[in-house]
């Protein structure tokens, strides 16, 4: 029986023969190249080379005999079928030799379950006994010193990223019974029918200047700041255009946000083919919010498509795309889909050091593939805008908007701590103007400080009518959930008829509502953290512009208080306050972003202690010199987090939460409804950070699954305060939070 007689014969997987897989991942690949506009014959040659071989090897006779019995690898008879399928590729039949490690290394390298380079220096004989039967099939040199594709995956070779990737996408597609790709067809669509319907309320409506902008530049890389409110969103689905696109958000809540308004405004009636969200909890988020008609098959496969990155628009936070940096095995998945995408970073000032680093060097990579990526941000510091630019070269398009933004905001600074007391204060002098609307919002850099303030104005003579609340990371998710609907409810510009939204009310809260939350508050008090945060909060005061701003409106205290410093950079702080102490009054969106690049400068930065830039070279440098495939024990999330149930909450709640682990417990659940439950018993859950985990006392625990257990703690909890940490007897001082 010749090769490809075996090869039509002898199956891949128990339904299917090697031959038929292989020409589902073939057909794959043609989709694949088509979509991603590669047009060099000789690299898509190579490309269909290695989708041709990567799985011959599963001709031999162990593993057939696996694939009938269903038992599991045997290292004693078999060697993985990756490692087999090399000795199929004849290096006489490619043009040169760089062109054969190409396709070999991606052949021998679209699996990882052992150490290939150890397999072929010790197991040659088993590999021969293995080969016998097809030996005039393949090249008979069964004892490899060294492995030939070692020196190529270390350059971290362009070629050999994209045709590895491209195998693995077509192979993993092929295996799904998924497309690779799926058209984007409905993105320019839903974006002419949504200014068709501006210009029905007014026939002179158009893409303003900054959309006009970022659609004539669809072709380059983009670096432009714009103040809140001038149609970001709409400027980077014109820039996407017709390719694939990445929107990256740093908050899961604003990224749901996100995918719900795409969804609406777009109009996106099959989502399933068109929009992706990825993160972490993608899964339960898609079965929850499901349309009537989807079956839970459905929505199975449309996980499968987002976790494969098939779709044209994916929403999704940085450690769902960016942890390709890390160059874990089979990195190349997602950088060589990176490729031929287009990626839009949202608000890049965000993050610390060590996540900037990453992004940075992503953008990096992603632009050294071909691919194309847009910063998009209000406000950004000159340190990432030099970064940038060094990194893109003069490949790019810059734009600076911020002149174009209306007045907002009239600060007030005050050199003390953030207190109660001064809230207290101006509530009566709004009362004694007898001011319509008194929507007053609180930003505290601490859980602890939120909770005193909140407690302190809560017993107040002011409670009964401005009825305070409080909001921050530090409640479960039940009343997390609820309060962000109250907050936005409370925090609207407009009522459904068209005016203004009035009302008292004061809410408490700390940095989650710095990016995650559409919410439009009268008057802002804050804390200094820094300037980019200052004026991020501001931005949830006047949000739209459409308040008079004659008097103050935001009031920033300068002094440090509570455990958040820990967090903040000092050097940072101090040039943000020397900054912000000099100005008094009406401020605009180009003053505030003036005020940063004189404030943050890079010579600023560069001069004093450097912590800030010395951590992001430091994990900058760490991240260019990982060797490729070697083990990275780096978190991509700087801080971890413990999921955990407060005692006073499953006490209180002790009877559903057992009847709900009673019913995980039954055999003939179906996956939907496996789902659901974990679901009801993670709205009884929070996350706190590992050194409070580590500070606390376990009672217990709730099984989730059978390898995952959520601890309870025994901590105080109550859904107006939130949770409230109770540590060992005895134990050390450790580091709080400020979220």
């Amino acid at each position: 029986m010749g090769l490809e007689e075996e090869l039509s014969s002898k199956m891949a997987k128990k339904n299917q023969t090697i031959r038929e897989h292989t020409d589902e991942v073939l057909k794959e690949a043609d989709l694949l190249i088509k979509k991603s506009g590669i047009h060099d014959e000789r690299l898509i040659t190579l490309i269909k080379l290695a989708c041709e071989y990567h799985d011959y090897g599963k001709i031999n006779s162990e593993f057939q005999k696996r694939i009938k019995t269903g038992a599991k690898f045997s290292e004693y008879n078999e060697v993985p079928h990756n490692i087999l399928s090399y000795f199929f590729i004849n290096k006489e039949n490619f043009e040169n030799l760089y062109d054969y490690k190409l396709v070999a290394c991606a052949v021998m390298y679209h699996h990882y379950h052992s150490d290939i380079t150890s397999i072929l220096k010790n197991e040659s004989s088993k590999i021969e006994k293995l080969l016998k039967p097809f030996e005039k099939d393949t090249i008979g040199k069964f004892k490899l010193r060294g492995n030939p594709c070692q020196t190529l995956i270390s350059e971290k070779n362009k070629e050999e990223i994209l045709i590895k990737g491209f195998l693995h996408r077509c192979d993993y597609s092929a295996s799904a019974g998924i497309l690779c790709e799926y058209d984007n067809d409905f993105l320019q669509l839903g974006l002419e029918k949504e200014l068709d319907q501006w210009k029905r309320k007014d026939e002179n409506a158009s893409w303003n200047e900054l959309q006009n902008f970022c659609k004539e530049h669809r072709e380059k890389n983009l670096i432009v700041t714009a103040p809140t409110g001038m149609g970001k969103t709409e400027a980077g689905l014109l820039w996407i255009g017709e390719k694939k696109g990445f929107w990256i958000l740093p908050l899961r809540t604003a990224i749901n946000a996100m995918y719900s308004r795409v969804c609406r405004q777009l109009h996106i009636d099959n989502r399933t083919d068109c929009i992706a969200l990825l993160h972490s909890d993608m899964q339960s988020y898609y079965f929850k919010n499901q349309f009537d008609n989807d079956t839970e098959e459905e929505i199975m496969e449309y996980c499968v498509k987002s976790k494969q990155m098939a779709l044209p628009l994916n929403i999704c936070t940085p450690d769902q795309i960016f942890d390709f940096v890390q160059q874990y095995p089979g990195y190349e998945y997602k950088l060589a889909t990176l490729s031929y995408s287009k990626v839009v970073i949202d608000e890049i000032q965000m993050y610390d050091p060590e996540i900037l680093a990453c992004l940075l060097c992503g953008v990096k990579m992603i632009h050294e593939m071909g691919g194309k990526v847009a910063v998009l941000t209000a406000t950004l510091p000159p340190f990432i805008r030099q970064e940038l630019k060094r990194i893109l070269g003069d490949e790019y398009a810059e734009a600076d908007f911020s002149d174009q933004g209306i007045l907002r905001h009239n600060i007030k600074v005050i050199e003390a701590k953030l207190n109660a007391e001064d809230i207290i204060q101006f509530c009566h002098h709004l009362s004694e103007k007898n001011k319509e609307s008194r929507k007053i919002l609180v930003v505290c850099n601490s859980i602890q400080i939120a909770q005193e303030i909140y407690k302190t104005l809560s017993e107040s003579d002011i409670a009964e009518e401005y009825e305070p609340k409080l909001l921050h990371s530090h409640f479960i998710k039940e009343d997390r959930s609820n309060k962000e609907k109250e907050i936005v409810q409370d925090g609207r510009t407009f009522t459904e008829d068209g005016k203004l939204h009035c009302k008292s009310q004061i809410w408490v809260s700390t940095s989650i509502v710095e990016a995650s939350l559409d919410i439009d508050f009268d008057y802002v008090f804050t804390e200094l953290m820094d300037l980019l945060s200052v004026f991020q909060r501001m931005g949830r005061c006047n949000r739209k512009g459409a308040k008079a701003i004659k008097e103050y409106n935001s009031f920033i205290y300068t002094e440090k208080q509570g455990n958040a410093m820990k967090y903040i950079d000092q050097q940072i702080f101090d040039l943000s306050r020397e900054a912000i102490e000099k100005w008094d009054g009406i401020i605009s969106e180009k003053e505030k972003n003036e005020m940063i690049q004189e404030a943050l400068s890079v010579e600023k930065m560069e001069s004093g202690k450097r912590e800030y830039i010395e951590e992001y070279n430091r994990c900058y440098k760490r991240i260019e010199d990982l060797y490729t495939y070697e083990k990275n024990e780096g978190n991509f999330r700087n801080i971890e987090s413990v999921q955990i149930i407060p005692l006073p909450v499953y006490e209180q709640n002790m009877e559903k939460i057992q009847e709900l682990e009673k019913e995980l417990k039954k055999k003939d659940l179906v996956l939907s409804q496996k789902i659901q439950l974990r679901e009801e018993i993670q709205k009884y859950s929070l996350s706190i950070t590992k050194v409070q985990y580590n500070l606390s006392e376990s009672i217990g625990s709730v099984a989730v699954s059978s390898k995952w257990k959520i601890p309870v703690i025994n901590a105080q909890y109550d859904s107006k305060l939130g949770f409230q940490l109770i540590k060992k007897e005895k134990a050390e001082e450790g580091k709080g939070e400020f979220i």
